[in-house]
């Protein structure tokens, strides 16, 4: 089986170094014998440790790899077979107005994306300059999907949500620091354009408290952190909850982006654009064949498990 664990050490606190260790001592030997149908025992194994989030999901997606080879099945159809598709964003980052034009109407031209994750919360005034432009230049085909990265605070993040209700914002993502709930439910009530949870979001328990404060319309699965089985549990969470999700990147390669590709095209609650463009920025992959983003939609294939194969000649390469 195959999958990715990206070291994010400011944000999850794990190194390239630490994740090797937590897959080569704990997760990797609990589950060497293991049936890799019997998802619920892996998951109780894993439990015995906190913390580590993406070296657990890397195994629990590997693991799935293995269980949709050996049905001679898609991972997405093995996860829920909703669809073979899905549909993609694009992360814009920050810059003065014109550029961020540029880049969105490149991306749009070439790609057939029509989706733009762009990068705000540093300077309020050029934020809603920028996102006026871009709408302004673009038109009303193209969704506008700001992310603040905790940003502003609370009275700004009002502000600029005030500023921007003419420009049919699809969300704003995490306006304000995750850890003021009484800042976060009052930017909440001040609007009505969709707020998206993400780094509030890492883990189910996470998750439902957002959920229960009425604080996001929308959160980003990042199944680099929650692997599979996670993921689905907060999916069905958010259905539940009458709150959509659309998959994160993890500032994946090819292989991330496969991985979330495929859950993306299973769950019926993903139902908006997802980030599983971060392969693009990269010089190079380590696939054979690396995804196609082709009218704004990767399509997946019919070949068992993830369909992928490593390309042994650049992980030797790039090996560290």
């Amino acid at each position: 089986g195959i999958a990715e664990a990206p070291p994010r050490p400011t944000i999850y606190g794990e190194s390239l170094r630490s994740i090797i260790a937590a897959i080569e001592d704990w997760f990797g030997p609990v589950v060497m014998g293991l049936d890799p149908f019997d998802t619920e025992k892996m998951m109780d194994r894993f439990e015995r440790w906190v913390g580590n989030p993406t070296a657990r999901a890397a195994v629990d997606m590997a693991l799935t790899d293995i269980k949709a080879q050996a049905a001679g099945v898609p991972v997405y159809k093995l996860l829920g077979g909703w669809t073979d598709r899905a549909p993609v964003c694009v992360r814009v980052p920050t810059g003065n107005a014109d550029a961020v034009v540029r880049s969105c109407a490149a991306f749009r031209d070439r790609y057939g994306i029509v989706t733009f994750k762009i990068k705000v919360g540093m300077a309020p005034s050029e934020d809603i300059k920028t996102l006026r432009a871009v709408r302004e230049a673009l038109g009303p085909a193209v969704r506008l999907c700001p992310d603040a990265n905790q940003g502003y605070d609370p009275q700004t993040a009002v502000r600029v949500l005030k500023a921007i209700e003419d420009l049919d914002i699809t969300l704003l993502e995490e306006p304000c620091p995750i850890d003021n709930d009484r800042g976060r439910r009052l930017v909440a009530r001040s609007t009505t354009i969709p707020l998206m949870g993400d780094e509030s979001c890492t883990n189910l328990a996470e998750v439902r408290r957002q959920l229960e404060m009425g604080v996001v319309s929308v959160i980003s699965i990042k199944v680099a952190r929650t692997g599979f089985a996670i993921s689905q549990r907060i999916a069905h969470l958010c259905e539940a909850a009458s709150v959509v999700n659309l998959c994160g990147t993890q500032a994946d390669s090819g292989i991330g982006v496969v991985c979330g590709a495929h859950f993306a095209a299973a769950c019926r609650n993903v139902k908006m654009a997802s980030e599983l463009t971060g392969f693009m920025d990269m010089v190079d992959d380590l696939l054979v064949e690396s995804p196609k983003v082709e009218k704004g939609t990767i399509t997946l294939s019919d070949r068992p498990g993830l369909g992928i194969v490593v390309d042994e000649a650049k992980l030797t390469k790039y090996r560290i």
